[in-house]
């Protein structure tokens, strides 16, 4: 099931593959189309399409009916102390009625008198008329313990945000972090899903039972969108020293363990801690250099460690200080096609912006760096010979080495 809601609310709400919209594990609202032919029950229905409009918190549900599709958005909006709100849209060339199995919602308009006819829904379920390439909204009102609160009234459901302005404020929200534009384009929108995803759950604690890993990657991600840092500093401190005495012992550095210490010293640093990132980043010197997983399927799953590990095969920091561009080097699948990385975590004080743009096979490297001057760039994996002590700067990089990234 994806979820919906509201960044910092203590609710959230959440849409099954056929539409039914659930708050606190309990099925809260079901939907019905009476089209042209029959009714159709989207639970039971195998024409049902559901996906996330542009990886954000906005579930769109089409079902297909004579002319065209019925279509389900689903989002949450933080009016009246929190609001789920449903929008039924006519994408047909006929008008059907949408049936809901429950009464006690806010709807735009009241109900068809006739009631529901030719179907066997539950007991206290309207039906609303939808026209040709028109909407209805309905709307759940979440109160004290996620329980459904009073009705808006039809002026007050009518002036809620629609479905594209709650998509273009998710994703002006994620801006502040990095993003990335990539020939592997299911890269952004995980991006996206799972800094959403972090965004809609309670952080995560520090405590002996909790993974040092995914607690300080989970904070490192909030605090890159907004979240203030110093509230997090002695508990990612900790962590780090777990992670770091880990390492030392095993004498091995797995990958989301150093991107981990990284990490704690970039919220050291933005909290204003320099002698803790300081030390961090002394005792990670001298720690093994880890190696980068190639694999993906096990880090999806992982909202914290799954942008950790995108990030890591675009960008490294070495034991010697370099920033290192594409360390994995460019997968054959990517030749000749252009792309570009914005703000990736390069350093604890750096981020990165660069691009790749193709002179026939060669690879042209454009890079603009944040941070303090002095660090080095490097393309270790594409070319050997080029090194840059330059913020920002371009060059035509001798070659490339594929690697089979996936």
């Amino acid at each position: 099931m994806l979820t919906v809601g509201v960044r910092g609310t203590q609710w959230q709400s959440e849409v099954t593959p056929w539409g039914d919209v659930l708050v606190d594990g309990e099925t809260r609202l079901r939907w019905f189309i009476a089209a042209d032919d029959r009714w159709y029950e989207p639970a039971n229905e195998t024409t049902i399409r559901q996906r996330q409009v542009s990886g954000v918190p906005v579930i769109e549900t089409r079902l297909k009916v004579p002319g065209g599709d019925a279509v389900q958005r689903v989002y949450g909006v933080a009016n009246f102390g929190g609001v789920v709100v449903v929008e039924i849209y006519n994408d047909s060339s006929l008008p059907f009625a949408v049936a809901f199995d429950r009464a006690d919602i806010s709807t735009m308009r009241e109900p068809s008198p006739t009631g529901v006819q030719g179907i066997d829904l539950p007991s206290g379920s309207v039906v609303f008329p939808v026209g040709h390439h028109a909407t209805m909204r309905a709307a759940i009102r979440i109160g004290a313990a996620n329980k459904i609160s009073g009705k808006l009234t039809a002026s007050e459901l009518d002036a809620l945000p629609g479905y594209e302005q709650v998509e273009r404020g998710w994703i002006a929200a994620l801006q502040v972090s990095s993003r990335v534009d990539l020939p592997e384009i299911s890269w952004s929108i995980l991006l996206t899903q799972k800094r959403c995803d972090i965004l809609l759950s309670e952080p995560q604690v520090s405590d002996r039972q909790s993974d040092d890993v995914e607690f300080i990657l989970d904070i490192t991600e909030r605090v890159r969108l907004g979240d203030k840092p110093a509230q997090w500093a002695s508990d990612v401190a900790v962590a780090a020293e777990k992670i770091i005495k880990r390492c030392a012992r095993n004498k091995v550095v797995q990958w989301d363990e150093d991107r981990a210490i990284l990490a704690a010293g970039m919220v050291l640093d933005r909290a204003g801690e320099s002698r803790g990132r300081d030390d961090v980043a002394r005792v990670w010197a001298n720690l093994p250099e880890s190696d980068v997983s190639r694999e993906m399927t096990a880090f999806t799953k992982s909202s914290s460690r799954c942008p950790s590990w995108i990030e890591s095969q675009l960008v490294a920091q070495r034991r010697d200080g370099n920033i290192d561009i594409c360390p994995r080097g460019i997968d054959e699948s990517w030749l000749g096609v252009n792309f570009e990385c914005h703000k990736l975590m390069a350093t604890p004080l750096h981020t990165i912006s660069y691009a790749v743009r193709w002179h026939g096979e060669r690879p042209a490297l454009l890079w603009d760096i944040d941070g303090p001057t002095g660090v080095r760039v490097v393309a270790s994996a594409i070319d050997k010979t080029f090194s840059s002590t330059d913020i920002r700067g371009e060059t035509l990089l001798s070659g490339f080495a594929n690697v089979g990234v996936k």
